[in-house]
């Protein structure tokens, strides 16, 4: 199964057709019976299973398909060629595991409070088990701060199982930072903030308009210029050490000029886990989101991390807001050696990730 997202990138594919009936029953008796037999021995013979689909489906942006449902039919593929795990099908030396990047408070589409989408911790730890009990640990704290300065707040949470608080942006990061300075100094260790300011949901096309900036200044109308100026700051004064579409996904100069500032600057909506994309993006992010049903293949998937890599950009391995329990991201990211994997802190759909994160750091 796969997840779909709350916040879509205008360079993403379909993820379904409208006639969903029509499909299920194309999937359930044409393509059961035409991919009987196919061997798939190596992950590049999913190139079988994609040839074959797009047979059915002449459009680049999966129209008739969707781009869930190829990828879920090669991720069952892989699954069913593993002899042993996914990950190790994908790569049999791989000997690390990426650091969870943990979202504590929502707002934007995901709530109804903060503009930014996602407020996000990342510990600077080396263990997975540490880093996910870091995370939980900020998680707690942040519920009884919020309890202390939100009178509105009632432990309600995003499809994400972030906070969901009526705080502004910054009353939110002010509150972040008292909590990873105290859970930090408890663990020795050093614990950052980040952001996912989600740039295309505030752009109305002329103005980048905020609802809940600040306590003193909730509404604020800013040009691109006043954007990189207001997103260079937050990142100097809360020392964030990520920053994902902090502008509209047309600005690549802007995204160009935060590179600049000592943080991840990371491509989500800009990127949309397409290789063209990414090829126009190389010197102007420092990092970039992989969601394999963005692009709606695992050759390109694999293909825009390559690329990454290749040019010192850190791939982040990343659920969707509707999520399943299926954990094969998990192994995506263990075999695919991504640096990073952002699958939210709590909740079923989220906690599968990351105790199958937990079961395989104990066969590395």
């Amino acid at each position: 199964s796969i997840g779909a997202g709350a916040s879509v990138s205008n360079y993403a594919v379909n993820p379904y057709p409208e006639n969903f009936d029509k499909l299920v029953s194309l999937v359930n008796k044409t393509f059961n019976k035409d991919l009987k037999g196919i061997r798939i021995e190596k992950f590049e013979e999913l190139e079988k299973i994609e040839r074959y689909v797009k047979s059915h489906d002449f459009s680049e942006s999966f129209e008739k398909i969707g781009g869930n449902v190829l990828v879920a039919l090669e991720l069952a593929v892989l699954k069913a060629a593993s002899d042993k795990e996914l990950y190790t099908f994908l790569n049999k030396k791989v000997k690390k595991l990426p650091t969870p990047l943990g979202n504590c408070v929502g707002g934007g589409k995901h709530g109804q409070g903060p503009d930014f989408q996602e407020f996000l911790i990342l510990p600077q730890v080396k263990k997975f088990d540490e880093a996910c009990q870091i995370n939980i640990d900020v998680y707690k704290n942040l519920k009884e701060e919020l309890k202390k300065h939100d009178r509105n707040f009632v432990g309600a949470k995003t499809t994400e199982g972030g906070w969901s608080c009526s705080l502004s942006n910054l009353e939110v990061l002010s509150i972040m930072k008292k909590v990873v300075n105290k859970v930090g100094d408890e663990y020795n260790k050093d614990v950052k903030i980040g952001l996912d300011i989600a740039g295309d949901s505030l752009w109305n096309g002329r103005k980048y308009e905020y609802k809940k900036f600040s306590r003193v200044q909730q509404k604020r109308n800013l040009s691109k210029e006043d954007q990189v100026d207001i997103v260079r700051k937050i990142i100097r004064n809360h020392k964030l050490a990520y920053v994902e579409d902090p502008l509209n996904d047309g600005d690549f100069d802007g995204f160009k000029e935060l590179k600049k500032e000592n943080c991840l600057i990371c491509g989500d909506d800009l990127i949309a886990t397409n290789p063209e994309r990414l090829e126009l993006s190389k010197d102007k992010i420092s990092a970039v989101i992989i969601k394999p049903n963005q692009i709606g293949s695992l050759l390109k998937t694999k293909e825009v991390i390559d690329i990454a890599k290749k040019n010192k950009i850190i791939p982040v391995m990343s659920h969707r807001s509707g999520e399943t329990t299926d954990n094969a991201i998990s192994h995506l990211a263990v075999g695919w050696e991504c640096n990073l994997i952002k699958t939210g802190i709590i909740g079923g759909e989220r906690v599968s990730k990351l105790n199958e994160l937990l079961r395989i750091s104990e066969l590395i």
